[in-house]
């Protein structure tokens, strides 16, 4: 019971977070969805990135092995990630959205993590797998469903407070890429480039 009532708070933190923060900025500053629908675009268009990744990943594989290799996979997937989503903020952000201001970026940062990575890739899918666990348990692979059962009732709301932390990171990745363009300091996008780098690799890192 606590497992199921886990899974459905934490599908629905996920999915619906993001759209009560855009709905807030909208009505409050009178921000378009727009914004949040093309942060949501920008988002998925920047995971072009996972074959480049899974090429490096081999390369790396044929000189390093064990620990040495997950740190150096974490380093370049972290940096990659970097400079895909930093780039297509700066394309939104810097190129496509004007006049420009900081709820422009906040609401954007809504889309590019709330809607484009908590909802639509996270959100949907504890959904679903809640669904297929619940009512069609047959379909799982065979060593897939004893994991889920044998996991502790509390692991999907780990996961939720984990999309919340990450929505809030790139709304400040947002607004830092807004005001390089709004105050011309365009090397605060290479800060950004390393502070995004760094927190992904220690996302992957510690998981």
């Amino acid at each position: 019971m606590l497992k199921d009532v886990s899974y459905i708070v934490a599908a629905a933190i996920e999915i619906l977070l993001p759209i009560i923060l855009a709905i807030i900025i909208w009505k409050k500053f009178k921000v378009s969805w727009a914004i949040f629908f093309l942060g949501m675009v920008l988002f998925i268009a920047s995971l072009i990135r996972t074959p480049l990744n899974n090429y490096l990943g081999t390369l790396l594989q044929k000189s390093f092995q064990g620990e040495i290799f997950y740190i150096l996979y974490g380093l370049m997937a972290g940096l990659t990630a970097g400079i895909f989503e930093e780039g297509v903020r700066c394309i939104a952000l810097g190129a496509v959205i004007k006049p420009r201001d900081y709820y422009k970026g906040i609401m954007y940062g809504i889309g590019h993590g709330g809607g484009g990575e908590a909802m639509v890739f996270i959100g949907f899918s504890t959904l679903a797998n809640f669904i297929i666990y619940k009512f069609f348990p047959n379909i799982l692979p065979i060593n897939i469903l004893p994991q889920i059962q044998a996991a502790v009732w509390w692991l999907p709301l780990v996961g939720a407070m984990e999309r919340i932390l990450a929505i809030a990171i790139q709304i400040a990745f947002s607004v830092l890429i807004m005001y390089a363009f709004m105050s011309k300091k365009y090397y605060i996008i290479a800060i950004t480039i390393i502070f995004h780098a760094i927190v992904d690799f220690a996302a992957f890192y510690t998981n």
